[in-house]
């Protein structure tokens, strides 16, 4: 069975995901919007967009971060028995044109993680091109696959399942849920799947990403990452290698 779901996490981007909502309407699919502790007026705006468009909204305060809100919608998720929750950034980068192309993917491979390998314009500012390349460095080292997708990209597929027993051990809750959560699905052997897609920074748009603070919280995460790199790659060989068929 291949029951598919939208998660979009959102933290005072209601201006921006109120254009999105209108694509997101035409794919047809169930959508879960977790609202990230915005402030008043954006969490009212926000909680009228989806009532309009019969979309389940999800409120958490006080403002946790992306992974707290990520976690809360997919674990409303599988309590709905969705089987694949499609992960998608409410500021206008993602193409969703392109989530037909991944549920395809996720439904031919369904024990994978589809993650979007990002193609830029020339709207993408240097210092986040720079911090992405270090960081798929790192990543590659924790997990000694030189292959790996761009781990910081927001536009993915998870297995449900599997996924929310891995969330379980997933404790950086900010900018570093996206890295933390696929370094340790890898570990516990589920294949990530490379899906090219176009991401555009919106002229006019606004970010949470803070250079400073988050930059420091992506180099503690690293550390981290880094001193369990053993024990992660030996889950990963008793997975892939010992436990056929127990999973």
């Amino acid at each position: 069975m291949f029951k598919p779901v939208i998660i979009v996490p959102c933290y005072n981007h209601a201006d921006a995901f109120e254009n999105q909502a209108l694509h997101l309407v035409k794919i047809g699919l169930p959508v879960i919007v977790v609202d990230d502790g915005s402030l008043d007026k954006q969490s009212q705006k926000l909680k009228h967009i989806c009532a309009k468009n019969k979309f389940q909204y999800v409120y958490n305060y006080p403002n946790g971060g992306k992974g707290k809100a990520m976690k809360l919608g997919l674990k409303s998720a599988l309590e709905s028995d969705y089987t694949h929750a499609l992960q998608i950034d409410a500021d206008g980068q993602h193409n969703v044109n392109d989530i037909k192309s991944f549920l395809d993917m996720a439904k031919k491979n369904p024990d994978c993680a589809i993650i979007g390998n990002p193609i830029y314009d020339t709207s993408a500012p240097f210092s986040r091109l720079l911090g992405r390349k270090i960081t798929n460095f790192w990543v590659a080292l924790e997990t000694m696959n030189f292959h790996m997708p761009d781990v910081m990209c927001g536009f993915r597929v998870y297995p449900l399942k599997i996924t929310c027993d891995v969330i379980k051990y997933v404790y950086f809750n900010r900018m570093g849920f996206d890295i933390e959560v696929l370094v340790k699905l890898y570990w516990h052997g589920t294949d990530l799947i490379k899906k090219p897609t176009r991401v555009i920074y919106p002229k006019g748009g606004t970010s949470n990403f803070h250079v400073f603070k988050d930059n420091i919280y992506i180099s503690l995460l690293h550390t981290y990452l880094c001193a369990l790199c053993p024990l992660g790659l030996c889950k990963r060989f008793f997975y892939k290698h010992l436990s056929k068929g127990k999973r």
